[in-house]
């Protein structure tokens, strides 16, 4: 048919949306998320996905001397 892009606009939200009840429901359930955390990205992966030290540094240039975060997991 000529096409030369197929989009999948939704299926990486019902993805997180599945993961994301989950999670819910075991949290709910066991009051603590020790079940979770192995499905889950450590902060420094989700850190480096969203270029959040990028974001820190101009945070800091424009508003002075913020305090450093916490980097323990």
């Amino acid at each position: 048919m000529g096409y030369r892009l197929v989009l999948f606009p939704l299926t990486a939200f019902r993805a997180a949306m599945r993961a994301a009840e989950e999670t819910l429901t075991d949290l709910f359930r066991a009051g603590h998320q020790r079940s979770s955390v192995a499905r889950m990205m450590t902060r420094q992966e989700l850190y480096d996905l969203l270029g959040y030290t990028g974001y820190e540094a101009r945070d800091r240039a424009y508003f002075g001397g913020l305090p450093a975060r916490d980097t323990d997991e």
